[in-house]
């Protein structure tokens, strides 16, 4: 997973442990893509403030995620549902019509694990 994904993935999960205004800062930069200088400008401070801000911030961010590790239980979790998806759509070609209707019912069933976790694609 690529650091970006990683970050975005560590705010999902213990943003709530954020200050109001590390939140706000993070928002801005890694889901608005505002630049450090456009950020600094809006809350008049300097560029240095903001980059310690976002760094204080990913510092807590990484340390929640050692201390609990549900970012990387996801990141378990959905690569098996991927395996179990994958499995199940090479059976189906084979089955009588009622077992495909049940291979179906069952993908979609585990697909729907995903979109609770976040993933927005379906299979």
């Amino acid at each position: 997973m690529d650091e970006r994904t990683k970050i975005n993935l560590l705010y999902d999960f213990y943003g709530d442990f954020l200050t109001q205004k590390q939140k706000e800062v993070f928002e801005l930069h890694f889901l608005n893509d505002l630049s450090l200088g456009e950020i600094a400008e809006n809350y008049g401070v300097t560029r240095q403030g903001i980059h310690d801000i976002l760094k204080r911030a990913q510092e807590i961010l990484t340390v929640y995620e050692k201390k609990l590790g549900m970012v990387q239980r996801y990141a378990n979790l959905e690569k098996k549902v991927h395996i179990i998806l994958k499995s199940l759509n090479e059976l189906e070609s084979g089955l009588s019509e009622e077992h495909k209707n049940k291979v179906r019912q069952i993908r979609e069933e585990v697909a729907l694990l995903l979109k609770e976790g976040g993933e927005q694609d379906g299979f």
